[in-house]
């Protein structure tokens, strides 16, 4: 073993690093022998204007009419650029990083056997702010600006100012439909709403942070209510990983983050253990990601998910899915399929022997397989691929998976809280199991299994989902929905569920939806209403 210490290359605490610690990890990619990067514990600074820029094709985020003028088109700031790095464990020793501006904080891309663990990354005065409802009377509201939020008055308008922003308090107002709402009747929840200024006619500064706005209809809202304004263009994530080999992220705590806060795409192996994505339990605000925890795309191995507080997100905790390509058209030997949602492109999920789904967009079900002979990313859109001997010769009109790129999933000892949309989605023809984990406060389903081909094109479908020994709160929508988007039945999408041992206890659940699905199991599972509710603040557990 190799060690190799962050000070003897000048990367010290109380520092900015970013130039320091990229030109380190560019060094260690030619050295493929095992090796440990040490840092002395403390605090490191990287800022935006020090990052690398690579192209970054990133599932999930920034769709193709989302980028502003001037800006070019998926190029990401990166803080820490882990490329084609083998045999590289980076010990953290609890230190801290410390984010100046807007940035994807850490980003892997072509690496083998990298563990990262034990330290913090936090974002300075990040472009995320909440208005908290103090007063409200017919035509006005009050709102107090959270206490570390920047703003300025210019052109007769109020901004919110930081490193690499400067957002009009209104600017969206009237097509924000992902704007946050804490409820002062249950601060443990968030739920999405329109934007709290939409309907203003005037808005003025009454204090240092207090500000009155004036409606002819006032949004419907309660004193206490806290509402969170970010952009959700997703541009920049906590940490993307792409073609990486056993990855694994431990003991380490994502204060916020730009977009998601884990991309998994086209990986294999990836375990994620100890970690914490949730803002300080002291802090001025309560959520931590813009959008998703989690998205892992096009896997293959194992995903592991354990022990993780999951606290305050602007979309679901983990989504685990694959893509349905659109069969276009032969092209000479072989046939262009093409990405079909405007957030996901870029990047080819095949490699020569993978097996390809060929499924009805209709039905769900699938139609061929085939075997991928060799496999070409034509253009940002189509992918090319040459397969042997496939099963019919005629694949128009139907939509394509990779079937080997669906990983297994465990995913247990997790604490899920405050979240805005889903706990788990899955739809992943590996084996999965949903263990031992807490689901708090979800505004939407806390489990869904779901596969479509009309909107997300999100493959595909399960044969082993095994939801056991969790306990489930307040959660809104079903405690578990396996909704298939199929638009002809002809035969069960979805199979082989079993849900057992588990504690449901919700008074706003409507209980389990089950379509297009066969194989179901419900055992041993209790169902608790009112004074057994378990009152843990997942939050404050986070600090612990």
């Amino acid at each position: 073993m190799k060690y190799v210490y962050a000070k003897e290359a000048g990367i010290l605490p109380g520092e900015e690093i970013t130039q320091k610690l990229n030109s380190l990890l560019s060094e260690l990619a030619g050295d493929d022998g095992e090796k440990t990067l040490v840092f002395e514990k403390g605090e490191y600074v990287i800022d935006s204007a020090y990052a690398p820029e690579p192209e970054l094709y990133i599932t999930n985020t920034m769709g193709d009419g989302e980028w502003l003028k001037g800006e070019r088109q998926h190029l990401n700031r990166v803080g820490m650029y882990f490329k084609g790095i083998k045999s590289l464990t980076v010990e953290g020793n609890s230190s801290v990083f410390a984010v100046r501006g807007s940035l994807t904080n850490i980003a892997v891309c072509d690496c083998e056997n990298l563990y990262l663990k034990n330290f913090t990354l936090v974002t300075e005065n990040p472009d995320m702010h909440a208005f908290k409802v103090v007063r409200k009377s017919a035509f006005r509201v009050d709102f107090e600006l959270d206490c570390e939020s920047r703003y300025e008055f210019k052109k007769g308008k109020y901004f919110f100012v930081g490193k690499d922003y400067e957002r009009a308090f209104t600017a969206g107002r009237f097509t924000a439909r992902w704007i946050g709402r804490v409820p002062a009747s249950n601060g443990r929840s968030v739920v999405r709403t329109s934007h709290p200024l939409a309907g203003a006619v005037s808005i003025k500064k009454t204090g240092e942070r207090a500000f009155r706005a004036v409606y002819l209809i006032r949004p419907r809202c309660e004193e206490g209510d806290e509402f969170y304004i970010f952009d959700v263009r997703r541009k920049y994530q906590g940490v993307f990983a792409s073609r990486a080999k056993n990855l694994r992220l431990d003991g380490i705590t994502q204060r916020f983050n730009y977009g998601l806060a884990c991309v998994f795409q086209d990986c294999e192996n990836v375990a994620v253990t100890d970690c914490v994505f949730a803002p300080p339990a002291n802090g001025a605000k309560k959520l931590a990601s813009v959008a998703d925890f989690m998205q892992v795309c096009c896997c293959r191995g194992t995903v592991e998910v354990r022990r993780n507080a999951f606290c305050g997100a602007g979309d679901d905790c983990i989504n685990v899915h694959g893509i349905h390509f659109a069969v276009k058209k032969r092209d000479g030997d072989g046939w262009l399929l093409a990405f079909m949602h405007p957030q996901t492109h870029g990047f080819c999920p095949f490699g020569t022997g993978d097996v390809v789904r060929f499924v009805s967009p209709e039905t769900l079900l699938p139609v061929t397989e085939g075997v991928v002979e060799s496999a070409e990313l034509k253009d940002e859109h189509t992918v090319k691929l040459s397969l042997k001997e496939p099963a019919r010769t005629d694949l128009k009109g139907l939509v394509a998976e990779n079937a080997s790129a669906c990983p297994d999933l465990i995913f247990e000892g997790n604490v899920i809280d405050r979240i805005i949309t889903r706990g788990a989605l899955v739809t992943t023809s590996g084996k999965v199991i949903i263990e031992n984990n807490d689901f708090y406060n979800t505004s939407m389903h806390a489990v869904l299994v779901s596969d479509d081909a009309k909107s997300w094109y999100e493959s595909g479908f399960v044969r082993d989902v095994t939801i056991r020994d969790n306990r489930f709160y307040g959660n809104k929508g079903y405690y578990v929905c396996v909704k298939p988007e199929n638009r002809v039945y002809k035969g069960a999408v979805h199979s082989g569920i079993t849900i057992e041992n588990n504690l449901f206890s919700s008074p706003y659940s409507e209980g389990f939806y089950f379509k297009a699905a066969s194989d179901i199991t419900l055992k041993n599972n209790e169902f608790v209403f009112g004074e057994r509710i378990r009152a843990v603040d997942a939050l404050a557990e986070t600090e612990k």
